[in-house]
């Protein structure tokens, strides 16, 4: 059952100047979804969370809100509230004054008693209940990030927008607040939206993953539709890591294709999308998952023959650096140390081995799908 729009843009588009960070995108997030915009610096999706949180003005297009055509107005007449990168929290005032704030403004003015019992709540429901009258530069980065959370939900806004959040702080802490903002998401029922350029944050959290590139979504679903089938080249590489090789169609039937690599192995492979772009003797590029890849016994049949480059350890698992004849880039190989052999030998550098892939992990595109 498809979730009721909460946010919706239709052909919401922005340049700055002769440069379009928007090109007439349409988006809609469902009420209580977890949605993130993911891509690389400059795709417009940090863009896209200004328009809809009322700091930049589309230069045409729709963007509506509950409903509520909101394309015209300012952030404070939106049912929205966000958490910026910098968690913007005023060194002067306390915790509990910091997350007051927006109860105190003339916009949305609250009496004492209400605005103390609001502060209360949403320190309670980060865990900072015993930091109230602590000031901001008495915490520490994961707690600055729980403050500013706090005072975002304390207006109890329809969706909350989260530019960033995490980046500022280290990996562990990072892994840490990745596992209390989805728990938090899923207490509270509100929709969540947020923006990151990781990849690993934004399949962790998310209902849907909007994946963008040059001011456009180049694909949006669950993070298992875009991991397992991702439309393009670009989106293999950008969630999770991918090996982009080209190839040679060797024919098709359907979704069945066949691809000479550049070596001249031939293998089998699942067409992402069957269109003319994949008869017989036209260029394709295939996607190969790491972990997808499989160490078999060297004995002659078809297979993928490499050359070990390079190990690196990982803990539970090695990554192999290894290289294919007549391709310049390398082919990496997850191998997880407890498939290894019994005495936990991994192939060293300069050694020759030979890879499997089923034809369901060779993803195949047309060579002029988008990379």
């Amino acid at each position: 059952m498809a979730l009721q729009p909460i946010v919706t843009l239709k052909g919401a588009a922005k340049s700055y100047g002769t440069f379009t960070a928007l090109h007439d995108i349409n988006l809609e997030i469902g009420a209580g979804e977890f949605v993130t915009l993911l891509g690389p610096s400059g795709c417009g999706k940090t863009t896209t969370l200004r328009l809809i949180g009322g700091f930049e003005t589309a230069d045409r297009g729709t963007i509506t809100i509950a409903g509520k055509d909101v394309t015209e107005l300012p952030p404070y007449r939106r049912d929205v509230n966000t958490v910026f990168q910098d968690y913007a929290l005023f060194p002067h005032m306390t915790v509990a004054e910091n997350v007051a704030y927006g109860l105190t403004v003339r916009s949305n003015r609250r009496p004492r008693d209400e605005r103390d019992r609001k502060v209360a709540e949403a320190l309670q429901l980060v865990g900072l209940s015993d930091k109230a009258g602590r000031m901001p530069q008495q915490l520490s980065g994961g707690q600055r990030q729980r403050v500013a959370m706090a005072r975002a939900l304390v207006r109890e806004p329809k969706v909350l927008l989260l530019d960033e959040p995490l980046s500022a702080l280290d990996v562990k802490l990072r892994e840490a607040m990745q596992v209390e903002l989805k728990h938090l998401h899923q207490k509270l029922g509100i929709t969540f939206l947020m923006v990151t350029h990781d990849q690993e944050e934004a399949l962790v959290l998310s209902n849907r993953i909007a994946v963008m590139q040059g001011g456009r979504i180049a694909q949006i679903g669950s993070p298992s539709e875009l991991y397992d089938r991702p439309a393009t080249p670009y989106v293999a590489d950008f969630i999770g890591a991918a090996n982009l090789i080209s190839g040679t169609s060797a024919g098709s039937e359907g979704s069945h294709v066949k691809v000479r690599l550049p070596d001249g192995t031939l293998i089998g492979g699942t067409a992402i999308r069957t269109d003319a772009g994949l008869r017989e003797g036209k260029p394709v590029q295939i996607a190969i998952r790491p972990e997808r890849l499989q160490l078999v016994p060297m004995d002659g049949s078809t297979k993928i023959q490499a050359t070990v480059v390079d190990q690196l350890f990982h803990g539970g698992r090695f990554q192999l650096e290894t290289r294919i004849s007549g391709r310049d880039e390398p082919v990496f190989v997850e191998v997880q140390r407890r498939s290894m052999a019994a005495d936990g030998s991994v192939p060293q550098p300069g050694s020759q081995i030979a890879l499997y892939v089923a034809p369901v992990d060779v993803l195949v595109y047309p060579a002029e799908a988008n990379a």
